[in-house]
């Protein structure tokens, strides 16, 4: 790892007004607990990125703003060299948040009382967006297979029949951490085309593409343009969530008004000028940043995988290949939802995303956030071996 980006220095977030950190105890009710939560990490983000805050702050003048060019550019550039993705110009709409953008599309796309559609166990947002914009809410679980996850293509299709308007895709997939292969991609793709299903891609962890895996955009598929909308934001790429700033990117010119439209009602058209600069900084300069994050991370799930295979049996992540988030099976414990949580929490001090919030299939499971430094990381392992221990006393 590249000496100067410091992963394993410890930092103290507490009273930085952290979420994962600062409303820890609100959360779980415990002092006393290791937040390995919310989805951010615990790393310093490119030093670039605080360089050009500073050096935007010596303006005195923090007035209304707008992307300067760099901003188009850099994001361009970036997954151009890294994606081998070509986003037009036109394509790109600065915004305020993924969460925000998937929240908007749905509301240009579609009227109150249409089909959603989501696969679960998804992102919780998700099923509170799309139920919240007054749309119906369909589930097309997915289907697990070893200890991993698929597509249930023949349950899409017949949803998809069955008068879905729009779908949400997570891209790569949080919690489950899937990365869709371009074929599994091009055959969603295809029925997308065929029933005219909206696709909207939320594809916030696209940077994070682990062990070999390759992440494809649904963007990578012209045949969909003329459906789809993808979100995609540097939040997770550089630790940098907390300045609210994403872009979408949508190919076609008709649904790019009709969402430029429906922000207008709102006026949500321009993230904050921190955020802006952030942006544009992280993308330009933050290539050798992230690539030894993705090393740092590796050797974290690594290490989560061996010590739970060898010492924690029961206790089974699903395999790991993309964002750094782990789905850990806990269903060997023969635990209800709440006993598993608060077992957890009370008795081992772990702060961990109940499986359950994240809709079907998630019962007995716990997302891990494993974007933390090793020694946090290994504190929190040798916590799970001792509560597997309690379990199964012969290991």
């Amino acid at each position: 790892m590249n000496a100067t980006f410091h992963f394993d220095t410890p930092i103290d977030r507490e009273g930085s007004c952290c979420l994962k950190w600062d409303r820890r105890k609100g959360k779980f009710q415990e002092e006393d607990i290791l937040p390995l939560w919310i989805a951010d990490t615990d790393f310093p983000c490119p030093p670039e990125v605080i360089k050009a805050i500073e050096h935007r702050c010596a303006h005195p003048v923090l007035g209304y703003s707008f992307a300067a060019e760099d901003y188009y550019t850099s994001i361009i550039h970036w997954f151009k060299t890294r994606h081998d993705l070509t986003i037009q110009r036109e394509w790109m709409r600065p915004a305020c948040g993924v969460v925000t953008s998937l929240s908007y599309g749905i509301q240009a796309l579609t009227k109150p009382g249409d089909k959603v559609l989501i696969q679960t166990p998804v992102y919780d947002p998700f099923h509170a967006i799309a139920e919240g914009t007054g749309r119906t809410v369909v589930e097309s679980p997915l289907q697990p297979v070893g200890n991993s996850y698929a597509m249930d293509f023949t349950d899409l299709e017949s949803q998809f029949r069955g008068g879905v308007r729009l779908m949400l895709l997570c891209n790569p997939h949080n919690p489950v951490g899937r990365v869709w292969t371009a074929g599994e991609l091009k055959q969603l793709v295809e029925l997308c085309v065929k029933y005219h299903v909206y696709l909207i891609s939320d594809e916030i962890h696209c940077d994070f593409a682990l062990f070999g895996n390759h992440y494809t955009s649904i963007l990578a598929f012209p045949e969909i343009h003329p459906l789809a909308i993808c979100c995609i934001a540097p939040g997770k790429t550089f630790n940098v969530s907390g300045l609210s700033v994403s872009t979408t990117l949508v190919p076609d010119s008709t649904l790019n008004q009709r969402l430029l439209d429906q922000l207008r009602t709102a006026w949500l058209i321009n993230p904050n000028v921190l955020g802006l600069v952030a942006s544009a900084a992280a993308y330009t300069h933050g290539g050798d940043w992230m690539d030894a994050q993705l090393r740092y991370l590796e050797e974290n799930s690594a290490l989560v995988q061996k010590r739970l295979r060898e010492e924690a049996p029961h206790i089974v992540p699903a395999r790991h290949e993309g964002t750094f988030l782990m789905w850990l099976n806990f269903r060997d414990f023969g635990l209800a939802n709440d006993a598993l949580h608060n077992e957890l929490v009370h008795t081992w001090h772990l702060g961990m995303n109940d499986g359950w919030h994240f809709g079907s299939g998630g019962d007995g499971f716990m997302r891990m956030n494993i974007g933390c430094r090793r020694e946090l990381l290994n504190r929190a392992l040798d916590q799970l071996v001792q509560m597997h221990r309690a379990h199964f006393p012969q290991f």
